[in-house]
């Protein structure tokens, strides 16, 4: 009796589990069945409107076209409506009056509802959809979203209010830079690329944040903006005062603002103030400040430059050489040093960045020079690099050589006799 009633509940069990099956699966047919009739829908609703669209901006008609537009909210012809619209905001020729038809079929006052959605995922998207439209009247309700703690609704925001842009988003995100950058609720590189967004009219705001007592973090991405954004002498004065920063990655954006060339070139003062942080423990510092003299051609650094040649770090390495190559003909005696001497990650540095650069080219044309010295160091530097097994460049020479030599007898004999 007992092995019947085993038998049977083992035979209800695998039917149950038959009959989900069959009904996961025909409900499995049924929901993509439905949503295949739902994007066919959606296509033929994204191509009319679309159409009719195009036709009222090329005729001029477009302000009274929410008529024909509107639609329920959620339904498929409002979402039709919104991906039509948002494609032709994001091409950017139509953008004003994209916004204006946006604002007059409700969708911004429909997503600006949802903002205190208790899901933080519609409250999201909502953020999200605003900023795409460009709604500037959103701004203010958009503003204190930027003071809560959650990481995906502040990234939003900023993102949202970088699209829509002005004055009063832009002041918004600069008050908050500390409170955003210092709480870890949105990346430094999202804050910079929203912020540059924002062009020109970003440098003031920014400036005034820098006046007063800021965050590193938040000084650093700060300066980082401004280090691309056109400048003037507060900007200048500025990344000067923060040269001594305790903090490496201050030191190091401050040094990227100062290395511009037309800064540099207007206080020729700077170089002075950059040069000892050649010597700065944090190695991206010395990179930066690499650059900035660099950008000045500073032969004045030339030892200290040599001297990073050394450096432990490659990155450092390469970029003082590629800086003592900048330098041009008044290096050469400090490259034949550094290339003869026991330091083999200086001379493979020295060698590559001369490849590189194409700073072989210059060295073979002074082969046939009228200046002895000038010709003779240049030959010593390309004979050093074959035999360190950097060949490319002399043989390229050799191969192009034809004939009988008209200058720089001396020199092209040693070339072809390698």
């Amino acid at each position: 009796m007992q092995d019947k009633i085993i038998i049977i509940v083992i035979l209800a069990i695998i039917a149950i589990l038959v009959t989900l099956t069959v009904g996961l699966f025909f409900a499995s047919i049924l929901r993509r069945g439905l949503h295949d009739r739902k994007y066919r829908e959606l296509d033929r609703l994204r191509s009319r409107y679309r159409a009719m669209v195009l036709e009222a901006l090329a005729s001029g008609r477009i302000s009274s076209l929410w008529i024909d537009l509107s639609a329920p909210p959620a339904s498929s012809a409002w979402q039709a409506v919104e991906e039509v619209l948002l494609t032709l905001m994001t091409d950017g020729k139509h953008s004003s009056e994209t916004a204006a038809l946006f604002a007059a079929l409700g969708y911004p006052a429909f997503y600006e509802k949802r903002l205190t959605d208790r899901n933080a995922q519609a409250r999201a998207q909502s953020v999200n959809k605003l900023g795409k439209m460009k709604n500037s009247a959103s701004v203010p309700l958009l503003i204190p979203l930027l003071d809560g703690q959650n990481r995906e609704i502040a990234s939003v925001t900023v993102r949202a209010l970088g699209n829509i842009g002005g004055n009063t988003a832009l002041g918004a995100i600069v008050d908050r830079l500390p409170h955003l950058i210092g709480n870890g609720l949105v990346a430094g590189k999202a804050l910079e690329t929203t912020l540059l967004a924002f062009g020109p009219e970003a440098a003031p705001a920014l400036i005034g944040r820098l006046t007063g007592d800021l965050h590193p973090h938040a000084a650093a991405i700060a300066l980082e903006v401004l280090s691309r954004l056109p400048a003037d002498e507060r900007t200048i004065s500025l990344a000067a005062e923060r040269l001594g920063h305790e903090n490496p990655e201050v030191r190091s954006k401050a040094l990227k603002v100062l290395g511009r060339p037309e800064h540099l070139s207007s206080r020729p003062d700077l170089s002075g103030r950059i040069a000892p942080l050649l010597r700065d423990p944090v190695w991206y510092v010395r990179l930066q400040a690499i650059r900035s003299l660099s950008a000045l051609k500073c032969a004045e650094s030339m030892a200290e430059l040599g001297a990073l040649v050394s450096d432990e770090k490659w990155h450092v390495r390469n970029e003082a050489a590629r800086a003592l190559l900048l330098l041009g003909d008044c290096s050469l005696d400090f490259l034949i040093e550094a290339l003869t001497g026991r330091d083999q990650y200086a001379k493979d540095s020295i060698c590559e960045e001369i490849e590189s650069t194409n700073f072989h080219a210059l060295l073979i044309g002074h082969l046939a020079a009228n200046d002895d010295s000038l010709r003779d160091k240049s030959l010593r530097i390309l004979e050093i690099m074959y035999t360190l097994g950097f060949s490319i460049p002399l043989e390229e020479y050799r191969n192009s050589v034809h004939g009988a030599p008209q200058n720089g007898d001396k020199a092209e004999g040693q070339v072809t006799g390698l």
